[in-house]
């Protein structure tokens, strides 16, 4: 829709297809910018009828999903998908990493982003780590939404005509 290779294009592409969104770009990454490319110019445009599947993110954005290699001029992908009803993200799927190693620096790349946002770092997930390194076996999930699956059947954009209590008063 953008006309752009969400795996290939350069940084400036990708800021550019964002068109007349103003977006102050200090310490922007390059997922930031894929981020707001799908949550500003794509969700926008999903057919509110229709299921979309958005499946082999890039490998950057991958947190906790295993990466599937590139072959040939193909690059590198997230074995993840996102299941969208309209614009509204319904669920969040992965195959799961069971490297220790590869996951431990996948959190510290993200403590050393935040820590450059000035923004809190959560602990590292301990138990996932241990649980990986003790032999966690291949394994996939699949993250339902329960009050996005709400929204859809009430056909409302509002999180908060589906909650007891909305984030403003909780």
């Amino acid at each position: 829709r953008l006309g752009i290779d969400p795996l290939t294009a350069s940084d400036i592409e990708l800021r550019a297809a964002l068109g007349d969104i103003a977006i102050d770009p200090d310490g922007l990454t390059r997922d930031d910018w894929l981020d707001l490319l799908m949550t500003h110019r794509l969700q926008p445009g999903f057919d509110r009828d229709a299921i979309l599947v958005v499946y082999d993110y890039p490998a950057s954005q991958c947190a906790l999903a295993k990466v599937r290699a590139g072959q040939g001029d193909e690059p590198a992908v997230a074995e993840r998908f996102e299941l969208y009803l309209g614009p509204l993200e319904l669920a969040n799927a992965y195959h799961e990493l069971a490297d220790a190693n590869e996951q431990r620096a996948r959190f510290l790349r993200d403590h050393a982003i935040r820590a450059q946002r000035r923004i809190a770092q959560p602990p590292l997930d301990d138990a996932l780590l241990a649980a990986m390194e003790a032999g966690l076996p291949a394994c996939a999930g699949v993250a339902l939404g329960i009050e996005r699956l709400l929204m859809a059947m009430l056909d409302t954009d509002r999180i908060a005509d589906v909650l007891a209590f909305d984030f403003a008063h909780a």
